[in-house]
């Protein structure tokens, strides 16, 4: 297998893991999976984006093994100078769509970017200063605990749902 269809395959694998975490959240959230959302002419492809009564959740999946710093110039993996893939440009991309199409459509609600790694050898050192930092098996504690500043209905929870999808289409 080539190195590029095996990065693929590893962020397949990570993102499937994170979904089947995802399972334990409880009936009150809502899951949605590989979307392409779209806002204001700008799409991007979402892992994963939750919303419950505490706010709504942009999770971008990463399956990097080893050691994981967050540093003042970035990401570095491993101990090396960083990493092309810092995923920071990406995840401000993602939470200024879904925080426009929440705007836009006259709701409120927080919105809460994580950057979850699935990979069971990964090690992270310190945390991301802009994002939720997370190891998978940390995920659903994250989600369930995070305190909202307002906390939402079933129904406007439900309304937010209902714009995403409006918004998006499969991005599998």
């Amino acid at each position: 297998m080539d190195k590029k269809k095996g990065i693929k395959q590893a962020g397949i694998s990570g993102e499937k893991a994170v979904a089947h975490q995802l399972k334990f959240l409880g009936s009150e959230y809502k899951i949605l999976n590989s979307k392409m959302i779209c806002s204001g002419g700008s799409c991007q492809q979402f892992d994963h984006v939750v919303v419950g009564p505490n706010g709504i959740f942009h999770i971008e999946t990463k399956y990097w093994s080893g050691q994981i710093a967050f540093t003042e110039t970035g990401i570095e993996r491993d101990g090396g100078r960083g990493t092309k893939n810092d995923p920071t440009a990406q995840m401000y991309r993602h939470e200024y769509i879904l925080k426009e199409l929440v705007r836009e459509n006259g709701l409120a609600g927080d919105v809460v970017g994580i950057l979850c790694f699935a990979h069971p050898g990964c090690e992270l050192i310190g945390s991301s200063p802009a994002f939720a930092t997370v190891k998978l098996d940390r995920l659903v504690h994250f989600l369930k605990t995070h305190r909202a500043k307002k906390t939402l209905s079933d129904e406007e929870i439900r309304k937010i749902l209902r714009v995403i999808e409006a918004n998006s289409k499969s991005a599998g």
